[in-house]
């Protein structure tokens, strides 16, 4: 057969490249002889172990600026540790209060000598592949940090061979919370200032936050396992776990959460986990968490290398922010923006009372590329758990029978973030992007009851919200919006090009779905009336505009007129306004301007390779402050590392307009090499390679019997 320009596919495992076998011809300065391609598991045959291992991020000296401490986490439970009076970790969990506003608590090992006294050579090793922090002292001290899958606790696990160790103390304890401020929009503060202690042959712990009516709060305990140890309350913030020194031993700690505690009581959960996890013993529950990660990422594989070693660090980048995200991406409330389960900071945050969708989706999107779609799903759930407590809000605020979302959300659906501000109580897209992203879920992994139950109904209520506010002009025929926000940065302006595109973007979705399952047809023609008379995005004979004109003062440095680009999907590689498209981003007022900017997305988007690149390159110059990759840019932590995440996705990989794309934005620099494994949209794992500029083959393998089309990568050749 020959390779058409454009070809569609419903493949179990196929592999088009320039082999005979399916008769192609295409240029072949990349040969494909070396392909890394598995047709009988359809991915990349990859070394994981050993490709990840390149990705550790290692320190060979102690670090005692907890700003710059590494990070580990089993998912829920989180910490960063850093060398002070021995090994110190502040400890946080997701869903230990209202959008993991506060922190756990602080962990300190030490020993007398300290482990940091009389050494000679030092590591610290976070291994991504097996997700465990480990530390070592010369040959005869090793220190590893490590979780329990799919629980609440963390162990750390000594191995210390000296001999005249007198001394071994494990304190639990917490900073002064008397002047603690209420950032997280909590209902009762006075509970996050009250520690309460505990401490028997059990081991010992603090809690705060017990007599929260939403049923949060935590208590942060700990336990000992291959030695004996004495548990006692220091004081009014501290507890401590004396033990006999031993040369093996595993401390085991959580900050179990009221809010998945049976009955909501953290302290006998926080005592029924550990036990637990010291029953089955530090051995079986390292062996699970390094299979748990093993697994997680088994799901993709991402090369991007070359360029003089500037791609590789890109690369580093990626695998490390996926690592942070994950391992506190997993509670019951999705992984914060600026909060995660990640700081050494106390309870000092800001911005969280609320999750905000603008920041929250950086941290999220980019994962139904890499094949972890249940990480998306985590924070769909926010969204359509609080599905009636929305609509209740929207026919109260709106006096409409939809569904109105918050581009500021507590955890329980309200919007008092938002309808306070000036700079969102006119937002309406929200509702779209949260739509989306639940079709979206659908759409990669082909779960129709997931559509039926709860995406479709979601869809459907924020486009009866759209038909309800869309304002209609009887002498043109035209819908369209007289006043809203276009996002924070242009306030009340009709026409905003968000609101246009969401019309845009959901409305034949949900009239597509509605359809197949059979639903809502009288609501269909109203749809398709507002669909086609839609005004149209107002723009210049060259670029697309933020709204109407004339221009509103600039209240934010959003580039409002590229979201069409991304994340709408509305416009890109092969569409009919690609250079308008183009010019707009050209144009964008703040290029890079804020630790959030997705404009390196938007650049692959539109298949500017070079321009993605080194937006990437940008943003990480910009905004990575610390050896650990984190920022300290006061407007999130995590977006920035989410945001690259998906740049390098969509570089290498896309299917957003039912199109798959290999290599459709990747660095016209012959030194770059890239290989994947990674999902399109419809179910399908796609592997492909580039070197030499040239792409050797595009392997498929269709997780569902659907069909797709494939772009030809090798352009106008067969």
């Amino acid at each position: 057969m020959r390779l058409r320009r454009l070809v569609r596919a419903a493949l179990a495992a196929v592999c088009i490249t320039t082999a005979t076998a399916v008769g192609l011809t295409a240029p072949a300065t990349a040969a494909p002889t070396d392909a890394a391609f598995d047709s009988a598991t359809g991915a990349l045959n990859v070394d994981r172990a050993a490709y990840l291992s390149k990705h550790d991020l290692v320190y060979n000296r102690p670090t005692t600026n907890p700003l710059h401490g590494l990070t580990v986490g089993n998912g829920r439970t989180g910490a960063m540790a850093w060398q002070a009076n021995g090994l110190t970790m502040q400890v946080s969990g997701v869903d230990t209060s209202q959008q993991t506003v506060f922190g756990a608590g602080l962990l300190n090992l030490s020993t007398t000598p300290q482990l940091e006294s009389g050494y000679s050579t030092y590591q610290q090793r976070l291994s991504l592949y097996d997700g465990t922090l480990t530390t070592k002292y010369d040959a005869n001290r090793t220190v590893t940090v490590m979780g329990v899958p799919n629980s609440e606790v963390m162990g750390v696990h000594v191995e210390d061979s000296r001999s005249g160790i007198s001394a071994v103390n494990l304190d639990l304890s917490l900073w002064d919370t008397s002047q603690l401020g209420n950032n997280g929009d909590v209902p009762n503060l006075d509970t996050w200032k009250t520690v309460a202690t505990y401490a028997d042959s059990t081991g010992a712990g603090l809690s705060r936050g017990q007599s929260d009516p939403q049923n949060f709060g935590y208590t942060l305990a700990a336990t000992v396992e291959g030695a004996a140890y004495n548990a006692r309350v220091v004081d009014g913030r501290t507890v401590r776990l004396s033990i006999t020194p031993s040369r093996s031993y595993t401390i085991w700690f959580t900050a179990s959460s009221r809010l998945n505690a049976p009955s909501h009581d953290s302290v006998t959960e926080a005592k029924r986990a550990l036990a637990s996890a010291k029953s089955r013993g530090y051995s079986a529950n390292l062996n699970d968490f390094r299979s748990w990660w093993h697994d997680f990422w088994g799901k993709s594989f991402v090369q991007y290398s070359g360029l003089s070693g500037d791609a590789d660090y890109l690369e580093n980048v990626y695998y490390l922010s996926t690592y942070m995200i994950a391992a506190g991406g997993y509670g019951t409330n999705p992984f914060h923006f600026i909060n995660g389960v990640f700081r050494a900071t106390g309870d000092q945050t800001k911005w969280s009372n609320a999750y905000w969708f603008w920041n929250q989706r950086d941290i999220y999107n980019s994962f139904l590329a890499s094949n972890h779609v249940d990480l998306l799903a985590g924070f769909n759930r926010l969204y359509s758990r609080n599905s009636a407590a929305l609509k209740s809000y929207t026919r109260t605020r709106y006096n409409v029978d939809g569904l109105w979302v918050p581009e500021t959300m507590g955890w329980d659906g309200n919007a008092r973030g938002t309808v306070n501000s000036d700079f969102t109580n006119n937002i309406w897209s929200t509702g779209t992007e949260a739509a989306y992203n639940m079709y979206l879920q659908y759409a990669y992994t082909n779960d129709s009851a997931y559509l039926r139950n709860t995406a479709y109904p979601f869809m459907r209520d924020v486009v009866k919200f759209y038909a309800a506010k869309l304002s209609y002009d009887s002498a043109s025929g035209k819908y369209y919006v007289a006043s809203s926000h276009a996002h924070e940065t242009y306030w009340n302006v009709p026409n905003a090009i968000t609101d246009l595109a969401a019309v845009r973007t959901l409305f034949p979705l949900t009239i597509r779905a509605s359809e197949s399952l059979g639903l809502d047809a009288e609501l269909r023609p109203q749809w398709q009336r507002i669909l086609d008379n839609l005004i149209a995005y107002p723009s210049t004979a060259d670029v697309y505009l933020p709204h109407t004109p004339p221009l509103a003062q600039t209240r934010n440095g959003e580039n409002v007129a590229a979201e069409i680009i991304w994340p709408y999907a509305r416009t890109g590689i092969g569409y009919p306004d690609h250079q308008k498209a183009v010019n707009t981003f050209n144009a964008r007022p703040f290029p890079y301007g804020n630790v959030w900017a997705n404009d390196a997305v938007q650049a692959a988007r539109l298949g500017l390779g070079d321009q993605a690149y080194q937006g990437m390159k940008t943003m990480l110059r910009k905004y990575q402050t610390y050896p650990n990759g984190m920022t300290d840019n006061t407007n999130g932590v995590f977006e920035y590392l989410g945001v690259h995440l998906a740049a390098l996705n969509e570089s290498l990989l896309q299917s957003y307009n039912d199109k798959i794309r290999v290599f459709p934005a990747a660095p016209s620099d012959s030194s770059f090499v890239g290989r994947f494994t990674l999902l399109a949209k419809g179910g399908f794992t796609v592997s492909s390679e580039r070197e030499a500029g040239e792409v050797k083959y595009v392997g498929l393998k269709s997780l569902y019997g659907n069909a797709t089309r494939v772009v030809n990568p090798w352009g106008a050749s067969s």
